[in-house]
């Protein structure tokens, strides 16, 4: 099983290899779409690392031969992956807005009206 899935893992690394050299996909002209020969070449490129991913996932890290615990923990590591890089992915495109400036007053501790450039005193 092993020596079968290694097999299957070089075959799938020279096709990306191959791929990547010889293949060259030219633009797609859909109408008002245009899809970029790059694109198509890095989803092929995609496709079969994610073919790799599947095996090795499935055969040396034992989840095909696992209970069904393994694998729904399995299946909720790789979606919770993604789900956590969108929800980060959000925080870089906040607009910077920085906090306004802290104002060390050692005065009494009753609240006051600082006047401040820009500001409206709340």
């Amino acid at each position: 099983m092993y020596a079968k899935n290694l097999v299957a893992l070089l075959a799938l690394m020279a096709l990306t290899i191959y791929a990547a050299e010889a293949w060259h996909f030219h633009d797609i002209a859909l109408g008002p779409l245009t899809i970029n020969g790059t694109f198509i070449s890095n989803l092929l490129a995609m496709m079969i690392a994610l073919t790799k991913a599947f095996l090795v996932i499935s055969f040396f890290m034992h989840v095909k031969f696992g209970t069904t615990l393994i694998k729904l923990w399995c299946i909720i590591g790789f979606v919770w992956f993604p789900l956590m890089f969108f929800i980060l992915m959000d925080y870089g495109t906040r607009k910077y807005e920085p906090a306004p400036a802290f104002d060390m007053d050692r005065g009494a501790a009753l609240m006051r009206e600082v006047e401040r450039k820009g500001e409206v005193p709340p």
